[in-house]
């Protein structure tokens, strides 16, 4: 047999998204301190690469809403107020509670299997004590994007991922203990939706989301208050 015909495709990942993914990953973990400078020179020589190929992921960064750019200042990590958060999650709830009505009048038996999956992913990675907050987060984050995804509003979904990079700094916020309870919540939701009962799936759905906001902003207020 030629050696041609036993070739399989390889993985590759441009070094661009390598970078984009550890510093994302650094920003929401808290690597970097909220308002936090991001020097160029010494970051693109901590992770052994160019500054144009750190740029380039720095730009994806800011479009996330992670960073933000002043051109006479330099580049900031995004260090969101409570009025900014409050603003972000009154858009969420929004979004999120309309897609999920429409979500149940739409959702198929195959949706309902991977929301369950979503659901089951995420009780699973809480359960395990020293799992870093932000694989929860992204696991979160996940299931709700389904929920907007299932709406079958692709305007809807545009603007709510538009929210996620704050969303991420947010989130990242949050103790494990709160976000313990995060996958009960969920289950309510899809619960819900196998019911077919659209106004149970809203309730439990904004009731989640607000809790979330109140707490994510006591959270905001008291280290606001710290920092005076």
């Amino acid at each position: 047999m030629a050696l041609g015909n036993s070739l399989t495709p390889t993985t590759y990942t441009p070094l661009r998204d390598e970078v984009l993914a550890t510093l994302r990953q650094a920003l929401i973990s808290g690597g970097f301190a909220a308002g936090e400078r991001i020097r160029e020179v010494e970051l693109a020589a901590r992770l052994g690469v160019s500054r144009g190929t750190l740029r380039e992921a720095l730009r994806h960064l800011e479009q996330e809403g992670l960073i933000v750019t002043n051109p006479h200042r330099g580049t900031f990590v995004v260090k969101l107020t409570p009025e900014e958060a409050e603003d972000i999650y009154g858009l969420r709830i929004a979004l999120e509670a309309y897609a999920v009505e429409r979500a149940t009048e739409l959702v198929t038996p195959e949706d309902l299997e991977q929301l369950q999956g979503a659901v089951d992913a995420f009780r699973t990675i809480v359960r395990t004590e020293r799992t870093a907050l932000s694989p929860r987060v992204e696991l979160d984050l996940q299931f709700h994007e389904l929920i907007c995804d299932l709406s079958g509003n692709s305007r809807l979904l545009r603007t709510w991922k538009e929210l996620c990079g704050p969303l991420r700094l947010l989130l990242s916020t949050f103790q494990t203990p709160y976000m313990s309870g995060a996958p009960d919540h969920h289950q309510i939701v899809v619960d819900a939706l196998r019911a077919g009962d659209s106004a149970a799936a809203r309730e439990v759905l904004t009731k989640h989301l607000i809790d979330s906001r109140d707490r994510l902003l006591a959270t905001l207020r008291s280290t606001s208050r710290d920092d005076e």
